[in-house]
Formats: C-alpha cells, structure tokens, sequence
C-alpha cells in the first residue's frame, strides 16, 4: 500500500529532476525550452498524493469492516 506512494513519490522526484538538468542546458522539447518545475508545485503534487492515499486508506478499512460485520452476522 505505502509502496505504490513511495514510486510515486519517486516518479515526481526523477519527472523534476529531468528538467532541473535540462535547463541549464538549454534543452528543448518539442521546439520549447525546457523550464524546471517550481518547489511550490512539487510539494503541492506530494501532499496531495499523502492525502489521496490517506483518504483511500481509511475507506478501504471501512470497506474491509463492514465486510467483516456483514460475514458475522450471516454466520
């Protein structure tokens, strides 16, 4: 469950990195120079990556508890 966020996590580190080299560089892409990404969107994508595995976290618990109330009171 939290490995799936960590290769997240991983993914949007190596996606900022990519431009972060690219830049001083004066790479381009698609005919467009390459800008690095700003902290600020950085830290918002991660955040709500933690909020989204937060949320799903808890409604897979509810999920799991009703299922198991459910097969408690059929038997």
């Amino acid at each position: 469950m939290y490995e799936v966020l960590g290769l997240f996590i991983l993914f949007v580190v190596g996606i900022m990195l990519l431009p972060e080299g690219g830049h001083p560089a004066h790479m381009e892409l698609f005919g467009e120079q390459i800008t690095p990404m700003s902290t600020t969107t950085f830290y918002f994508v991660i955040i709500v990556l933690v909020l989204t595995d937060l949320v799903q976290t808890r409604y897979r618990r509810k999920i799991m508890a009703r299922k198991q109330l459910q097969s408690q009171t059929a038997t």
